[in-house]
């Protein structure tokens, strides 16, 4: 083998210098023929006789470690293969495995897809998944922003960097940057999923650490002229703030309320697992004072209360009519989980009322209020709330001159809200 490989002299014109000819020597000329290769011959040129000799005896073993498959490959894609291979060689990784990962990452078994495209396409599964109607909108909130930014890239392109640098940049509040970053993790578990992307760039990013505040709760006084301006300028208002201070429920829960839903014979408020956050069914008591507040505005049937963007604006309007500067937060709903716990003192029976868990009472309700502010809380009743009130102004809505039924149906509607 080795006297059939050997370099031979060659000159500019690639013509052999003869031995002892005086003719200068341009290259150093490597011939490998049919019989070694087993296809077609190769020839290769080199400068000098030491990069000669190498490629012989390079050839050398790979004959006789692979025969003339060896010599199969193309020699340019050869070399390549060998500069890659000391490339990764430093990193401890093979070259099968570097093109496993390209493929995997460049070429997803799923296709290549846009950032923008799995995003039309994740807001489509929701749907089909029958997520609630207010759970799609914050989606497609979210995801109009991000598109902004990522929509135009493939899903494997936007890597951890990209998403840390953009969070950086902006002037967000931590608890802003963290629901980004659960969107955008939902967004790419998701792509994994349906194979678009192999990995989740934002899953390993670490979310902003959040400040726990209390709910936000009104005081007695608050929640009484919170009703007594209802009572004089939206009498509309009236049934649906006080199932929300005095019954807890969400304002989508209250604001899909039906009046066939409420049972004002057995004291029961039947909130339909259709209407519910958590899907679940539920019966809520209606305490005495509440009993008050709903009698005079009763109905077979029809809404409690207006559309939740209405009841939102006009509950706005309210407080600032009564001087709320700062209205907080859910305010109704964590008033009456509030002061329900200071008079029971229980977190099973708080957390049924509500449609929680005994864990989120415990973390949020406990030792908000007092006991006396508790007992002034559930003696509210519209007769204190009357006191130098118009009395042409705080008749009920018209429905009001309806006769009272003695009893409620049980039977209730089934339109569909949505509320956290």
């Amino acid at each position: 083998m080795a006297t059939q490989l050997h370099p031979v002299k060659v000159d500019s014109q690639k013509r052999i210098v003869p031995s002892g000819s005086p003719g200068r020597v341009a290259f150093w000329r490597v011939t490998l023929g049919k019989r070694i290769t087993g296809t077609k011959k190769h020839r290769r040129f080199f400068k000098t006789y030491a990069e000669a000799k190498d490629f012989v005896d390079s050839c050398v073993v790979a004959r006789a470690v692979q025969g003339k498959e060896a010599f199969s490959i193309p020699q340019n894609l050869r070399v390549e293969a060998m500069e890659c291979a000391k490339k990764l060689e430093v990193v401890g990784v093979t070259l099968t495995a570097a093109v496993d990962y390209y493929l995997r990452n460049a070429l997803p078994v799923g296709g290549i897809r846009l950032f923008s495209n799995v995003c039309n396409e994740f807001i489509v599964s929701r749907r089909a998944m029958n997520c609630k109607p207010k759970t799609l909108v914050q989606y497609q909130s979210y995801i109009r922003i991000l598109c902004e930014e990522f929509g135009k890239m493939k899903m494997t392109e936007v890597k951890r960097q990209d998403i840390e640098d953009w969070l950086s940049e902006s002037e967000w509040s931590s608890r802003t940057r963290k629901n980004y970053l659960v969107t955008l993790t939902t967004l790419f578990n998701f792509g994994c999923g349906r194979e678009y992307c192999t990995t989740n760039p934002a899953a390993l990013i670490e979310r902003p650490i959040l400040d726990q505040r209390p709910p936000g709760i009104l005081s007695v006084k608050q929640a009484l002229e919170l009703l007594k301006k209802a009572l004089e300028t939206d009498s509309e208002m009236v049934s649906g703030i006080a199932v929300g201070l005095f019954a807890g429920l969400r304002r989508s829960e209250i604001c899909a309320l039906d009046w066939s839903e409420i049972n004002l014979a057995t004291q029961e408020i039947e909130v339909k697992g259709i209407k519910a956050k958590t899907r679940q069914r539920r019966i809520v008591s209606i305490a005495d004072n509440l009993l008050e507040w709903l009698r005079p505005y009763q109905r077979q049937s029809g809404s409690v209360a207006p559309t939740v963007d209405a009841f939102g604006q006009r509950l706005k309007d309210l407080s600032m009519a009564i001087k709320i500067k700062d209205w907080p937060h859910n305010a109704l709903r964590h008033s009456m989980g509030s002061y329900f716990y200071e008079k029971h003192k229980s977190e099973n029976l708080t957390a049924a009322e509500m449609g929680n868990t005994p864990a989120v009472v415990h973390k949020h309700y406990r030792t908000m209020v007092n006991r006396n502010d508790a007992n002034e809380y559930w003696n509210i009743r519209p007769d204190s709330a009357l006191k130098n009130t118009p009395s042409a102004t705080c008749s009920p809505q018209k429905t009001a001159e309806r006769p009272v039924p003695t009893s409620m149906s049980e039977n209730g509607s089934d339109s569909e809200p949505f509320n956290a």
